[in-house]
């Protein structure tokens, strides 16, 4: 008897092999046990799995790669209790917030309005949660002065501006996808800083609002991770571009809308 035939089609989530969606969410989830930086104020760690969420759409296409970091982040939750104290709330935020993020941010040619709006709310989220909305209301300080609202635009304005820009609209997708290997780092650090900026905000919140953050915790948390967020965008772009580099001269089947 003839062996059935499957179609290519359903052996495949947006373009991206699931057996790779499965492999790389697979190592995603195991990273969650390596900590890379503590939570300010204690409680928990971030993993090491935020980074490998935000590399997977760069390797298999935005939609492989959000759905590997959904992959990843279930994983981790169970192996990882302690870098996913809110369980399935931080396999959202934790895993899956990166890969959208960097999913529209190095397809910004496509998806800019998208994602302008994605980091608009990310940006409200920073702007006004927990100080303003709910704010007194739920017992927190409201800010007398401007040095939290300014500290606060460091994890959004820049990126707003960013993917408005010629920069984001234009150039970021397609340095990313040059053959220069200068073009290409630069391409890509950008767009993991802008990202990684604006993740931050829809990330950090939920603990700040369950555990009462006092003002004053949330200005030093502010400052605390203004230079992790730039040196792990740095870090990732260093690890990124020799794995798409492998991959482009592998001979294997391209996915669309990957990098490599």
């Amino acid at each position: 008897m003839a062996e059935p035939v499957v179609k290519e089609a359903q052996k495949r989530v947006g373009g991206a092999s699931v057996a790779w969606i499965t492999l790389f969410g697979a190592l995603t989830g195991v990273t969650a046990l390596v900590p890379i930086f503590p939570y300010v104020g204690g409680g928990g760690y971030v993993p090491l799995l935020v980074p490998f969420a935000a590399l997977a759409p760069l390797l298999l296409g935005p939609v492989g790669g959000i759905t590997s970091s959904i992959v990843g982040g279930g994983i981790g939750m169970f192996l990882a209790p302690a870098a996913f104290p809110l369980g399935v709330v931080d396999v959202f935020v934790t895993a899956v917030v990166p890969a959208i993020y960097t999913a529209l941010t190095v397809n910004n040619d496509r998806y800019w309005k998208l994602n302008l709006l994605a980091m608009a709310i990310g940006g409200g989220i920073g702007l006004l949660v927990p100080y303003y909305i709910p704010g007194p209301a739920a017992g927190f300080e409201r800010p007398a002065t401007i040095v939290y609202p300014a500290l606060s635009a460091i994890y959004w304005l820049p990126s707003l501006l960013i993917i408005a820009s010629p920069l984001g609209r234009r150039f970021i997708p397609e340095w990313s996808r040059s053959d220069n290997a200068r073009m290409r780092y630069l391409g890509i650090l950008i767009a993991y800083l802008a990202s990684l900026w604006v993740w931050w905000n829809p990330w950090t919140r939920p603990y700040w609002y369950l555990q009462k953050f006092p003002l004053a915790l949330g200005i030093a948390t502010c400052i605390g991770y203004s230079w992790w967020i730039p040196t792990l965008a740095v870090v990732i772009t260093a690890i990124t571009i020799p794995i798409l580099e492998a991959l482009k001269r592998s001979g294997l089947p391209k996915i669309d809308m990957a990098l490599w």
